[in-house]
C-alpha cells in the first residue's frame, strides 16, 4: 500500500469535492435553461460559458444572474397559506 491512508482520504475528499462541484454545474445549467427572462441568444451564451469554462462559468454566473422572484418569495402561489390549504385537507 503506497501512501498510506492519507492517500485514500485526500482521494476521497477530492472525490466528494468532483461530485458536489458537478452537481452545482448541473443545477446552473437547468437554471439557464429555466430562466423566462433569458432570450434564447443569451442561454446559449451562457451555456457555451459554463460548459468551456467550468469553474469561472459557473461562479460568473452566479454572481452575474438576476435574481428570480422566486428567489425571493418562494414560490408562485405561496403568498396565502389558507389558499394552499384549500382542496387538500382530508376533512
Amino acid at each position: 500500500m503506497r501512501g498510506g491512508p492519507a492517500r485514500w482520504i485526500v482521494g476521497g475528499m477530492l472525490t466528494a469535492i468532483a461530485i458536489l462541484w458537478f452537481i452545482i454545474w448541473v443545477f446552473v445549467v437547468v437554471d439557464i435553461i429555466r430562466r423566462p427572462q433569458f432570450s434564447t441568444v443569451k442561454k446559449i451564451a451562457w451555456a457555451l460559458i459554463v460548459l468551456i469554462f467550468p469553474v469561472i462559468g459557473v461562479i460568473a454566473y452566479l454572481i452575474v444572474r438576476p435574481p428570480d422572484s422566486s428567489d425571493r418569495y418562494g414560490r408562485a402561489g405561496d403568498h396565502d397559506p389558507d389558499e394552499r390549504m384549500r382542496g387538500s385537507h382530508p376533512v
